[in-house]
């Protein structure tokens, strides 16, 4: 082959690895499953490369003929989940792999993947805020009062969604001022609706709080990504301290001009047939919140019921730890089959299952004790969410043994 051709397929091939990169990262691509992803990707461009990857930032060093090495570093700004388009690029990434495209019909399709607009209305992105919140209350231990009085709450988070969209530095604040909101909404209503404030604006937070985050970041650090782990671990604690924070702020100024919220005498449980129902309104709603294609709220919806019966069958028996594990270890299981037999991203199962399992609510609720000077309660609520993630990423790890993934993704 000519040298001059060869020198630019090279070229072609590193500014494509360059581009998926930074698009997957920017998707919620953890570190171990992105660093895999451009390593299978180099090898099948006949390119050496070494990769590194923190939560803002990608590192890339190609060994080329003739050459040193040549190194490049990406600043990512934000993560976006956003199902529809990580399915786009999946196809990109198989497509390029197997050779089915060439590099310049990869990028173009890369561009294309990346306009992918959101298979729904902001509106209803915005009402996905109020289910979560409304299905939410339901597993925190409330009734139908404060299920009500959740949804309120998510329906002012989605409010501030809204607005903080428009605004790249009103953005930055989206975390506090959802804090400030939920807290304020649900002081304020808990009154008039004789409901529990405290379940409320939890259950108006679950979207926010970090748990997804905090999982992953034991992930990485199990794995052997120290930097990126840690890194995402800091991230999510700010996280849960801004929570904390406008949660604060948000109550305090609710309760001097509505004054503070009695604690409800008793919470009328619901029937049983609520829970499933729930579940499939949690369902339904993240995969709107994470812009799943309509066509794939189905297995989203199916994600949400596995892990969350396997860990009401074992928790009982085994305890929490151990029911965590199996259910964790169940949720992987279904991913990876599902993505072997669909050819699809796992992402789309493994993410909504995990959220359900996650330790994110103790962890703020951990926050919450610390900041009211209750120290012993916060420690030990935080010693609880690493316990849990420990369990929950054994489950992941060993299910990844079991049933190894099909590929990267």
């Amino acid at each position: 082959m000519d040298p001059a051709v060869e020198e630019q397929e090279r070229q072609e091939g590193i500014a494509f690895a360059k581009r998926l990169g930074k698009a997957l990262h920017r998707h919620g691509a953890p570190a171990y499953r992105l660093e895999d992803v451009l390593e299978t990707l180099s090898t099948m461009l006949g390119l050496r490369g070494d990769f590194f990857t923190t939560p803002s930032a990608l590192f890339y060093a190609f060994d080329l003929p003739g050459e040193g090495g040549r190194a490049y570093l990406q600043r990512v700004r934000g993560t976006e989940i956003h199902f529809a388009r990580l399915i786009a690029l999946d196809r990109v990434f198989n497509d390029a792999v197997m050779r089915r495209i060439d590099l310049a019909e990869a990028n173009r399709r890369l561009d294309l993947a990346l306009e992918e607009r959101s298979p729904w209305p902001q509106l209803l992105v915005a009402l996905g805020f109020v289910a979560a919140s409304f299905a939410a209350a339901f597993f925190y231990g409330g009734g139908m009062r404060e299920m009500l009085l959740s949804a309120c709450a998510g329906t002012a988070l989605g409010t501030v969604y809204l607005l903080t969209r428009r605004a790249e530095n009103l953005s930055r604040l989206f975390v506090a001022l959802g804090g400030v909101v939920v807290a304020a909404t649900a002081t304020a209503l808990a009154v008039p609706l004789v409901a529990s404030d405290d379940i409320a604006t939890l259950a108006g937070l679950v979207v926010l709080v970090p748990g997804f985050s905090i999982t992953v970041a034991a992930t990485e650090l199990a794995l052997g990504h120290p930097l990126s782990g840690t890194g995402r671990m800091a991230n999510a604690m700010m996280t849960l301290m801004m929570l904390g924070i406008g949660v604060a702020c948000g109550r305090a100024a609710a309760e001097g001009v509505f004054g503070s919220a009695p604690a409800p005498d008793s919470i009328v449980p619901l029937p049983g047939w609520w829970e499933p129902l729930t579940l499939v309104i949690a369902g339904l709603s993240l995969g709107v919140l994470f812009q799943a294609p309509a066509k794939r709220l189905p297995v989203v919806v199916a994600a949400v019921f596995v892990p969350w019966f396997v860990l009401k069958g074992a928790e009982g028996r085994i305890g929490l730890e151990g029911g965590l594990f199996l259910a964790a270890f169940a949720n992987g299981i279904f991913a990876h089959a599902w993505a072997r037999w669909r050819d699809l991203p796992s992402m789309l199962v493994r993410l909504p299952g995990m959220l359900i399992l996650v330790p994110g609510g103790t962890g703020f609720l951990s926050i919450t004790a610390l900041m009211e000077g209750d120290a012993l309660s916060g420690v030990q609520t935080l010693f609880r969410v690493a316990v849990s993630a420990i369990a929950i990423v054994t489950g992941i790890l060993a299910a990844s043994v079991a049933l190894p993934p099909r590929k990267a993704l």
